[in-house]
């Protein structure tokens, strides 16, 4: 009988401690991540089990797709009719419409009349004007940009009804030139004029 009732005593511990440690492991704890299947992840979307991104942040688009890059450049003027003449022949392009005035204070391009047929330059001969290849469709701010930065001058070459020319102002803004009137003598010289701001 003795040795009975401490074997009484185990049993009972062993079933009693049992049923507590079952009771414990079916409840869940603070401190374990939930199993897959009880995530709130709709079923069939291809990402169960995927964390979604985290807030503030974008995905990037899928190839062929336009993004912020792609979008076309805010116009600041244009395209619109602007006139040079012998009296006032300095254009700056930063402006909505573009200044056409008898000083070069902040201008882009310079018209000259001086020997009986205009021609053009940039004011303080930088290199940021690009005659473009007469005819074929007119270019984007991101053309131009590009055609100065390859082949940039400060001369505008030889003038003709049609000459077209791409330049970036000394503020950064690129712009599209070209003439719609034949320029002759002291005439004035009309161009049709976009002018786009920079990007970002």
């Amino acid at each position: 009988m003795g040795i009975a009732i401490p074997l009484i005593g185990i049993v009972v511990t062993v079933v009693v401690g049992g049923s507590g440690s079952d009771g414990d492991s079916k409840a869940p704890s603070a401190n374990t991540a939930p199993a897959p299947e009880q995530r709130n992840t709709p079923p069939g979307n291809g990402t169960s089990g995927s964390a979604a991104a985290p807030s503030g942040q974008t995905e990037q688009s899928p190839a062929g797709t336009s993004g912020p890059a792609d979008r076309p450049a805010k116009v600041l003027f244009g395209p619109g009719t602007v006139t040079a003449t012998t009296s006032s022949r300095y254009v700056d392009l930063d402006t909505s419409p573009p200044l056409v005035t008898p000083s070069g204070k902040a201008a882009d391009l310079v018209f000259g009349f001086l020997f009986g047929k205009p021609d053009l330059v940039t004011e303080g001969s930088s290199p940021t004007l690009a005659p473009l290849p007469a005819g074929g469709p007119d270019p984007t701010a991101a053309d131009c940009a590009e055609a100065v930065r390859k082949r940039g001058s400060y001369l505008g070459g030889e003038l003709a009804l049609g000459s077209r020319f791409c330049a970036v102002t000394d503020e950064g803004r690129t712009a599209y030139v070209k003439l719609t009137s034949v320029p002759a003598g002291e005439a004035p010289v009309r161009m049709e004029v976009t002018v786009w701001d920079p990007a970002g």
